[in-house]
């Protein structure tokens, strides 16, 4: 694509040059080569390697999921204020101007009579009132809610945060995995058309059959097709990627850092399933949040049981007021008072019954819910720490597998020129190559996102394990001599 643009924009130059006149056109051809070489050079110029850690580091200012669990942290965050309001005083200020007309009548006399009066005045009243609670069991519970309804929120953000980098490295991974793909499907379609050519010439020597170049011909077709469904999981993957990084989709994703073929896959320590267990019980983020759920529960149950409890509070003010009334026309007052007040609920309807059992109800569901909760948990932590196990395993075999394949091409291309094997033994064989090529690369990067939902669920994971990993992926001038050599459609060494 680089190329092509390059010689695109030479085109154009020479077209341009071609509008000038002579007298001007030496001129220019002299200012439009030096023009050239710029274009050439940010043109053919590889773009900076783009690596595990930059997408990351995208995806903390660019990703919507985790800009809103932020906005969420936030939000819980203020219930801590909210819950303390209800324990700390409370002051009103009220303020009021009227002005009055009165008309006073005499018994027994009609209005506007000899009797009447008639009074115009102005009225008014200020005040400043304090109230402070001493005994208020609703708001002590309210204070309780605000609290664990934080702390829920401050875990279930660090939640979000750790699935962040397991979704950046799932991202990222599958794209440069279909990048793999596409290297691999167009190395086995060459393959397969270069074995293609050879049966045509056998054939026309007299030594092939044609049964030889259907069956190539054949593989080569569905080499093509595989070739295309590779480009189709590219493209994909890239706009999968767009969405967590917010990195345009026409990135060049063939910039990407691969992963080097120094990694070694080690089992995450401890190796011990059973301490893995316990840290997910202690250190899970979902579940720390799910028990802060419970607890806020607990503390709306206690919230509505407060109806039934008195209440005592400390009232203080002191207010102004003037012509208040038309036995204080002309007069001003100034009040100040302080005392205790003491609120004893009776009855409701029921509304205070009904709204125990309520949030009683609510609360049981909370604790089944947390107890569902850990069960997932612990059933996803023996998932991937199985995961890991066997990825292991996997590895090392399709590792010995791909290295067995190679060989027994190069053995079977010899049993075809003895006579003993025949030219589909030799698809076949190239076929379980590359088979054996994907399989490991996907291997590869499956234990890579194992190894950070095995950390995920206990609650281990941090930016650091990221950076740690990021450090394995390579620019890929670093792994194209070797990726190069292992695709290669004529050696397969």
């Amino acid at each position: 694509m680089r190329v092509s643009r390059e010689k695109h924009a030479r085109n154009a130059v020479g077209r341009a040059i071609d509008c000038v006149p002579m007298t001007g056109r030496i001129r220019l051809r002299a200012i439009c080569a030096a023009m050239s070489v710029v274009i050439g050079s940010c043109v053919v110029t590889p773009a900076h390697a783009f690596g595990l850690a930059d997408a990351y580091e995208a995806a903390l200012s660019r990703d919507p999921v985790y800009a809103a669990a932020k906005k969420e942290r936030d939000a819980g965050e203020a219930n801590r204020a909210i819950g303390r309001s209800y324990l700390l005083p409370s002051v009103s200020a009220n303020y009021a101007n009227y002005r009055d007309w009165t008309r006073t009548s005499l018994v027994g006399q009609p209005d506007g009579g000899p009797g009447g009066l008639t009074q115009q005045y102005r009225a008014y009243t200020e005040g400043v009132s304090l109230r402070q609670p001493l005994l208020n069991y609703e708001g002590l519970a309210r204070y309780r809610y605000g609290k664990a309804q934080a702390l829920a929120s401050d875990a279930t953000f660090t939640d979000n945060s750790e699935d962040l980098l397991v979704r950046v490295l799932s991202a990222y991974t599958d794209t440069i995995f279909a990048l793999d793909q596409v290297a691999l499907a167009s190395a086995q379609k060459t393959a397969f058309d270069e074995q293609l050519r050879g049966n045509e010439s056998m054939f026309a020597n007299g030594q092939g059959t044609r049964t030889d170049i259907l069956e190539t011909r054949s593989k080569a077709a569905l080499a093509e097709a595989d070739l295309e469904d590779a480009r189709d999981n590219l493209d994909n993957a890239a706009h999968a990627l767009e969405a967590v990084t917010g990195l345009p989709a026409s990135l060049d994703v063939d910039g990407l850092d691969r992963l080097s073929d120094a990694y070694r896959a080690v089992m995450p320590a401890p190796a011990s399933f059973d301490q893995w267990r316990d840290m997910a019980l202690d250190g899970n983020a979902e579940l720390i949040a799910g028990r802060h759920s419970v607890e806020a529960a607990r503390q709306q149950r206690e919230i509505a049981r407060a109806g039934f409890l008195p209440r005592v509070d400390v009232v203080a003010s002191l207010g102004r007021n003037q012509s208040d009334s038309l036995d204080t026309i002309g007069q001003r007052y100034l009040t100040k008072s302080i005392g205790i007040e003491i609120t004893i609920p009776l009855y409701s309807g029921g509304l205070v019954k009904a709204s125990t059992d309520q949030a009683g109800a609510n609360y049981e569901r909370a604790q089944y819910e947390l107890e569902d909760k850990t069960n997932k948990v612990l059933l996803d932590v023996r998932k991937q720490y199985n995961l890991c196990v066997s990825s292991l395993a996997r590895i090392d075999a399709l590792q010995r597998a791909s290295a067995s394949a190679t060989l027994l091409i190069a053995a079977t291309k010899k049993s075809v020129q003895a006579g003993v094997r025949t030219n589909l033994d030799v698809l076949t064989a190239e076929q379980q190559l590359f088979q054996s090529k994907r399989d490991l690369a996907r291997a590869r990067y499956q234990y890579l996102i194992a190894d950070l939902q095995l950390r995920h669920a206990v609650g281990s994971l941090t930016a650091d394990d990221l950076y740690d990993m990021a450090k394995w992926f390579v620019p890929p001038a670093q792994v194209a001599t070797a990726m190069s050599d292992s695709t290669s459609p004529t050696g397969f060494h």
